[in-house]
């Protein structure tokens, strides 16, 4: 996208950008210094940082990385309860910018993610008075096998994960990665992120934003980069808690009918004993669309995937009950 910065008004246009971070010394640095060289000027964007009592020397990391790029905008705010959630409310809070931003430290954005950001929220506003939020794409990073594994299971629609993720195309949208919000239109209407939810709060927080009217728009030319989970331990915990998260949400009142297909996974089992058709069915259907991956991507190692979406079914499945069962008291 060729954008024009002289047809940007940065007088509306300044952008505060949250980030939560804890023990992230071996990711802070690529992601600040994407941000402190964006294609926008400096004057018109804060980072604000909220630390969970980091052990590691996040911090000093950070200090250094401000003295040496002399950002001038940059702010380090103690995250007294550590959890990533109260960090989003209170960065909310502290945010000085027209819109905000909440970024992963374990993330970097494009050179271009501000102004493609600023430039799609001006575009769409004019034909939707009710868009509060804009994001684009992002691209998994993978470090390890485990990473790879992660990264194949949440590239297919059947995984039940966000359209961001797979669908590369200009939509209106009901969540958004790395949004960039309406900060005047987000405190006007008392919408803060739910603190029932430790994993999935982001995609609650976009629903809530649907729920109430508002729209979001999706753009591929906004993109990011995310280092996907590095481990195994840790992608089946954050996949049990992934269910766990929707399994709430029901709870709470939202519902999507895609988050079903993975939990068909109990149905499956009972189907065993009873007739072997939807195993057939839900066997035939993870096969065509890894024939559809490994098409599309020329990557073979696709070819394991209906291994892999197995277990993960099963996964988010026991999640899925565990959160519609115990509601937040799950991620305690």
């Amino acid at each position: 996208m060729n954008m024009d910065l002289t047809k940007i008004d940065f007088n509306n246009n300044f952008i505060s950008i949250i980030i939560p971070t804890f023990n992230e010394e071996k990711y802070i640095t690529k992601c600040l210094e994407s941000w402190f060289n964006q294609d926008y000027p400096q004057e018109n964007y804060e980072i604000l940082i909220f630390d969970g009592k980091s052990t590691d020397k996040t911090i000093d990391v950070i200090k250094e990385l401000q003295k040496k790029h002399k950002f001038p905008n940059l702010k380090i705010f103690t995250n007294e309860k550590r959890k990533q959630v109260y960090a989003f409310n209170e960065g909310i809070k502290q945010a000085n910018g027209d819109f905000f931003i909440i970024f992963g430290a374990h993330a970097y954005p494009e050179y271009d993610f501000l102004k493609n950001s600023v430039e799609t929220y001006d575009k769409i506003k004019k034909e939707e008075p009710k868009l509060i939020g804009v994001g684009g794409i992002h691209h998994s990073i993978c470090e390890n096998n485990a990473a790879e594994i992660s990264k194949l299971v949440y590239n297919t629609p059947l995984s039940g994960s966000s359209p961001y993720r797979y669908l590369m195309m200009e939509r209106f949208s009901n969540t958004v990665v790395y949004g960039m919000y309406d900060t005047k239109m987000i405190k006007e209407n008392n919408i803060l992120f739910d603190t029932d939810f430790i994993t999935g709060q982001d995609f609650e927080f976009n629903l809530h934003l649907i729920k109430e009217g508002f729209k979001l728009y999706t753009n591929p030319n906004i993109v990011s980069s995310y280092y996907t989970r590095s481990s195994v331990k840790k992608f089946i915990k954050q996949t049990i808690n992934y269910g766990a998260a929707k399994g709430l949400m029901i709870r709470k009142g939202y519902f999507n009918i895609l988050w079903l297909f993975p939990f068909g996974f109990l149905f499956m089992l009972l189907s065993i004993i009873i007739t072997g058709v939807l195993v057939f069915i839900y066997f035939i259907i993870v096969m065509l669309d890894t024939i559809r991956l490994i098409v599309k991507t020329q990557e073979p190692s696709y070819i394991t995937l209906p291994v892999l979406l197995f277990v993960f079914h099963s996964l988010i499945s026991y999640g899925f009950f565990k959160g519609l069962i115990k509601g937040n008291s799950t991620f305690k």
